[in-house]
């Protein structure tokens, strides 16, 4: 049971909470008064961007030639970034 219970634990799924805290400043407030009410477990705030390599690259998916998109941890200096 507590091997089955570890991986459940482990596994990371991130979803879009809501279109309404979609801004990173609603975001921040959802998790401060989250915390603030309950115990809860990974409440990160991330982003949709364009993934990228150590060196800074695009990272370019092999069959469609596009830009990968995937989600990051959202930091402020990122606002330019985000999708």
């Amino acid at each position: 049971m507590e091997q089955q219970a570890a991986k459940i634990m482990a596994g990371e799924k991130v979803k879009q909470l809501s279109q309404l805290f979609d801004a990173p400043q609603f975001a921040e407030q959802f998790v401060a008064l989250t915390r603030k009410h309950c115990k809860c477990r990974d409440l990160r705030i991330r982003a949709k961007c364009v993934l990228t390599d150590a060196e800074g690259n695009p990272i370019i998916n092999e069959k469609t030639k596009a830009p990968k998109v995937g989600w990051v941890d959202y930091l402020p200096e990122m606002t330019k970034q985000v999708a």
